[in-house]
């Protein structure tokens, strides 16, 4: 259980800003006390940020809410969410989950393009989220990612926009784009290298100072096959930028990034 975990936490962290709101909203039936979807598929992607290579793995989601506002979520964590006018808040403690320096089974960020630097252990996060409608069309997002445990691993910051392209009762194809923005202590952790990292790798010893570090385009389609039912497969591309796109780690600056899930809403 706890493998499936950390393939699921890392694969779906990829689209965290992506929604997985997989069925039409009925606006004239009254709001459910509480709604909840669960999902699998697969996920295809670099190893790391940055990685020259590709690996598929599991993708499993999860998510309860309660019209309280309280939810637990694969991909945003246990909190509270809360909608003011045109906003809507969440707070959520989660899970970083962190990458190994040689390839294995139970993690999809590790890679033997990376033995001698030492493996990143995960963090327990502060998950805050605020958004917006813009014109109603446009979803305006800001997230942040704050380190609670293993507080050297940083803070990380995306900021998110997406739209519709086409929407029916059956069928929603969106456009979406994040940015990614690192402090320094956490771009420094995941595309740094330290001096004794850079005895121990080979690799050249590098300073990543804070900034941006990735950017994500994505198209979004979910198909609902009835009333409990859908599929969602979800397209993208990563682009390392900033001094991480710099990094002697980045051997690949453009990466794909695919995920599929089928669902089921109770």
């Amino acid at each position: 259980m706890n493998t499936i975990f950390k393939l699921s936490a890392i694969a779906l962290s990829t689209f965290m800003a992506m929604s997985f709101s997989a069925h039409a909203e009925d606006k004239t039936a009254p709001e459910a006390e509480s709604e909840a979807v669960v999902g699998a598929g697969v996920f295809y992607g670099p190893e790391y940020v940055g990685a020259k290579k590709n690996r598929f793995g599991p993708a499993i989601f999860g998510e309860y809410k309660n019209k309280n506002g309280f939810f637990a979520s694969t991909t945003r964590g246990v909190g509270f969410a809360k909608k003011v006018d045109d906003f809507n808040f969440s707070a959520a403690v989660g899970y970083r989950a962190g990458r190994e320096d040689s390839r294995t089974s139970t993690s999809l960020f590790s890679s033997d393009d990376l033995k001698g630097m030492g493996d990143i252990k995960g963090s327990a996060t502060a998950n805050l989220h605020a958004g917006t409608n813009i014109a109603g069309l446009i979803n305006a997002t800001v997230d942040a990612n704050l380190a609670l445990s293993n507080r050297e691993n940083g803070n990380m910051y995306r900021f998110g926009l997406s739209a519709p392209l086409l929407q029916t009762n059956t069928d929603k194809v969106e456009i979406g784009a994040s940015l990614n923005y690192g402090d320094a202590k956490y771009n420094q952790t995941y595309f740094g290298v330290t001096p004794t990292q850079s005895t121990n790798s080979g690799y050249k010893a590098f300073t990543a100072k804070a900034g941006f570090s990735q950017a994500v385009s994505t198209v979004a389609w979910t198909h609902v096959i009835d009333k409990n039912w859908s599929v969602r497969t979800a397209a993208g591309v990563s682009q390392v930028i900033g001094d991480a796109g710099d990094s002697p780690l980045t051997k690949k600056k453009t990466n794909p990034l695919v995920i599929t899930t089928v669902n089921y809403a109770f």
